[in-house]
């Protein structure tokens, strides 16, 4: 019959597992004991379940005061060992280096829903696992069995990380230790490739990211490379950005929660001689452009590549700044400097029309400019085309109102006008004569530091005065071949007034009339003697061909005003009294008829 349990009388000198002298006395077993000969035939705990062991390997002589379980090649216990201390014993048989039988800690709660603690295997929280060689052993955190791995180190974390509360600052109000020792050099540190743990001593780091050099400078990214896993000079710094294209590259998206954000803030406090807030030195020697400074500025109202502001006696934030020499912004330019070069420009502006009927300046100053040897254009014949002589430029040059002003500069502050005499053109009188020597222009509205607006934006015409001169020019060129006409014409008179006055035997050339010079070679001419005319002006004229002659007045549009004379003429020389007093101060034409031709002759009246 099978044997259910058994509680061993006084039983003393047993051996089990090799070890001899046990004495298993009043141990009780549950289980079969009379049909496993030579595998536990006793109890060999005070309370032992046992199921067909087949092996006693796993028994140590510690056990006893304590529950002990049995079934083929595995062993479990729990209780004293050696009657002193508690411990757990198990064992299972395994083969050399092969996986070993773990210690598992198996939660099998159960709230009603599908969970892992309500499976049949239950919930894993931790594990001992001894290791295959049988000579140590290691502690998993986390459900092993889920993720199908085993624990290969002492302490192993399945997942998640460890939390050390009394490391927090402020410490928990349930904490009263801090384990902060500033006095303490050591460090833990995270092996990437597998995540053990280790320690250093922090004075052996060599700074591979920041190096402090003896000087108490913080440095990085300057070693000759290549480095593995350290920044060397072929490297860049990134701030805000993990994929930095310059050498300290800074990138800021999140709002500050104020009107202004700055991506990079330099303050110079220093009492030195020069002071720079920034340098910038660009001194490739074989690349194609180098740029000391670049700025780049869009997409908003007013958007500056380049703003610099000085000032003397500047009083921002309890700094104050003073100086004799004040720049906003300067540039020098040396060809000189290290290598040779043909082209040197100190400050180079470029500006484009940003859409069509826009503008775009390559330099724009508010208040005056100075240019030291002047201001150049372009003027090559290879950029030019549809290039055509300026005719009728006294024409043009007589519309021209020229006028004396001052500027209302109270009016306009933001424009850096001032309160000086001025001469020049009114703007859309000039168009009217000259468009394209005008244009629209504007200057931007002033925001304070919240985006508020505090002068509004000014729209004005421009005038482009050296346009003017190419106009200028070819009135005078016009003017000096009238000179030269009249010059010839004058001394033809001459001759004719000399040769006349001869016959009738004068010679003070007041006698003019009618037929004189019949005899010599005339030229049908006009003459308005003063111009700008008089209250009272002559008209002298010279018929070379008898005929009909007439006078006639018209304002600059060509409007005919009034017919001075008209009469039969024989060749000769011959003057007209004209009275001017009715006429307003302006332009007129003059027009001498002969027969079928004419002559036009430009008559100018300034006022008083």
């Amino acid at each position: 019959m099978d044997e259910r349990m058994r509680l061993s009388p006084i039983l003393t000198g047993q051996t089990i597992n090799t070890y001899p002298n046990l004495d298993l006395t009043g141990f009780l077993g549950v289980g079969d004991f009379a049909n496993s000969p030579g595998v536990y035939r006793f109890p060999a705990a005070r309370v032992h379940a046992e199921n067909n062991a087949t092996l006693e390997l796993g028994y140590r002589p510690v056990i006893g005061e304590g529950f002990l379980a049995t079934r083929g090649e595995s062993l479990f216990y729990t209780g004293l060992l050696d009657g002193l201390t508690s411990g757990v014993v198990w064992s299972t048989v395994t083969g050399q280096n092969a996986p070993t039988a773990p210690f598992q800690f198996i939660y099998t709660g159960h709230d009603g829903t599908s969970t892992m603690a309500s499976s049949a295997s239950g919930l894993e929280l931790a594990r001992l696992q001894p290791d295959p060689s049988l000579n140590e052993g290691y502690f998993g955190a986390g459900d092993w069995t889920t993720i199908a791995l085993l624990p290969d180190e002492r302490v192993d974390l399945a997942d998640r990380t460890i939390r050390l509360r009394n490391f927090m600052d402020p410490l928990p109000n349930y904490l009263t230790t801090s384990y902060e020792n500033a006095a303490l050099t050591r460090a833990v540190v995270v092996d990437p490739d597998d995540g053990r743990l280790y320690w250093r001593d922090l004075g052996s780091i060599p700074g591979c990211d920041w190096e402090v050099t003896t000087a108490d400078h913080v440095v990085t990214a300057h070693l000759p490379g290549p480095l593995t896993g350290c920044p060397d000079e072929s490297n860049n710094v990134g701030i805000g950005t993990s994929s930095p294209g310059a050498k300290l590259d800074v990138l800021k998206v999140v709002n500050g929660g104020g009107a202004t954000d700055i991506g990079v803030n330099v303050r110079m406090g220093t009492t030195s001689v020069n002071n720079f807030g920034g340098n910038a030195d660009a001194y490739s020697t074989t690349g194609g452009q180098n740029l000391g400074w670049r700025g780049s500025a869009m997409n908003a109202g007013r958007s500056w590549g380049l703003d610099g502001n000085a000032a003397t006696n500047s009083m921002v934030n309890t700094f104050a700044w003073t100086g004799v020499r004040v720049v906003g912004v300067r540039g020098f330019a040396d060809g000189n400097f290290q290598q040779q070069t043909n082209n040197i420009r100190g400050v180079w502006g470029i500006g484009l029309n940003p859409q069509s009927g826009g503008w775009g300046y390559g330099g724009w100053f508010d208040g005056y400019a100075y240019c030291s040897l002047g201001v150049w254009s372009p003027s090559d014949a290879t950029l030019k085309q549809n290039v055509e002589p300026l005719t009728n430029a006294m024409d043009v040059i007589g519309q021209l109102q020229p006028m004396s002003y001052t500027y209302r500069s109270a009016d306009f502050p933001t424009m850096a006008l001032d309160d000086r005499a001025h001469y020049g053109l009114i703007a859309q009188d000039l168009e009217n004569v000259l468009p394209a020597l005008v244009q629209q222009s504007g200057q931007p509205a002033v925001v304070d530091s919240l985006g508020n607006e505090v002068f509004p934006a000014v729209d004005f015409k421009a005038v482009n005065y050296e346009g003017l001169t190419a106009w200028l020019i070819a009135g005078l060129q016009e003017q000096q071949t009238t000179i030269n006409t009249l010059q010839d014409q004058l001394a033809a008179m001459q001759q004719d007034l000399a040769t006349c006055c001869a016959a009738h035997g004068s010679t003070d050339g007041r006698s003019m009339s009618p037929g004189a010079g019949a005899g010599e070679a005339l030229r049908t001419d006009l003459f308005i003697v003063p111009n700008p005319v008089a209250d009272h002006t002559q008209l002298r004229y010279t018929v070379a061909t008898p005929g009909r002659t007439r006078l006639e007045v018209s304002d600059a549009s060509g409007k005919r005003l009034e017919v001075l004379e008209e009469a039969v003429r024989e060749a000769g020389a011959y003057t007209h009294d004209w009275t001017t007093t009715d006429l307003a101060p302006g332009t007129y034409h003059v027009t001498l008829y002969l027969n079928d031709s004419f002559v036009v002759k430009k008559a100018v009246k300034v006022g008083l």
